[in-house]
């Protein structure tokens, strides 16, 4: 295969200099971004490289195409840029110095609930992609309406923006927090399974559903062939 070719849906698809350059050009903020995240909010390390695998993952699983599934993964990656607004900072490193969750400030809550606004005209600025914009603004809507920063529901919110919000929550849930211990996949699992329908949507929650019950067969796999060889140690 030439190497301007990569299939896409199936297809050849042309990849010209332009393409490459802004390829390049979305790994430099992707890099900058990641760096500039994880030394204000050290607790975060490693989020969003996590949500963008759960988040491929799931598009895999949905059959998305690989142009679209490489926009989700960017999406994944800079989904909080917006949270490196100081006026957002500031007041959260107050709230997690002390170890209470900043959610639960009001005035913090009110200027985090302004990221996703700030983050989609941050990369409408720099060019990126009309469905990278739209991902990245909404991936806190709620399926049923409730979330921000527009209240949209059900398939009016972007489908990727609908596997975001699935993915940073089931990653989230399972990480610690400076105000609280991460849960285990399964307890995670059965939280989010649980707000199908309200928060997620109820077609997307299935293919996370799938993944981790995958996972956790191919993690009872190898412990039982483990135990095996032990066995087979200990006989010989």
């Amino acid at each position: 295969m030439p190497d301007d070719d990569v299939p896409v849906s199936g297809e050849m698809k042309f990849v010209g200099p332009m393409d490459r350059a802004r390829r390049r050009n979305d790994t430099v903020v992707m890099g900058a971004v990641q760096r500039r995240l994880e030394a204000l909010y050290p607790y975060m390390k490693g989020h969003w490289q996590r949500v963008a695998f759960e988040a491929g993952a799931m598009g895999e699983e949905l059959e998305m195409n690989q142009e679209t599934l490489e926009q989700l993964r960017i999406c994944a990656y800079l989904m909080d840029i917006g949270m490196i607004d100081e006026s957002i900072h500031r007041l959260i490193a107050n709230c997690t110095e002390s170890g209470t969750d900043y959610m639960q400030n009001a005035d913090v809550r009110r200027a985090v609930e302004r990221h996703p606004v700030l983050g989609s005209r941050k990369l409408e600025e720099l060019g990126f992609p009309r469905p990278i914009i739209q991902g990245i603004r909404h991936h806190h809507e709620w399926y049923n309406g409730w979330g921000y920063p527009d209240g949209l529901s059900g398939v009016s919110i972007p489908l990727m923006a609908r596997i975001l919000t699935v993915a940073d929550a089931f990653v989230s849930i399972t990480s610690d927090r400076p105000f609280r211990s991460g849960c285990t996949h399964a307890e995670a699992l059965e939280e989010i399974v649980g707000y199908a329908g309200v928060q997620f949507d109820p077609w997307v929650v299935p293919a996370l559903e799938k993944i981790v019950t995958q996972k956790a067969h191919a993690n009872e796999s190898l412990i039982d062939r483990t135990l095996d060889l032990a066995l087979e140690d200990l006989e010989g």
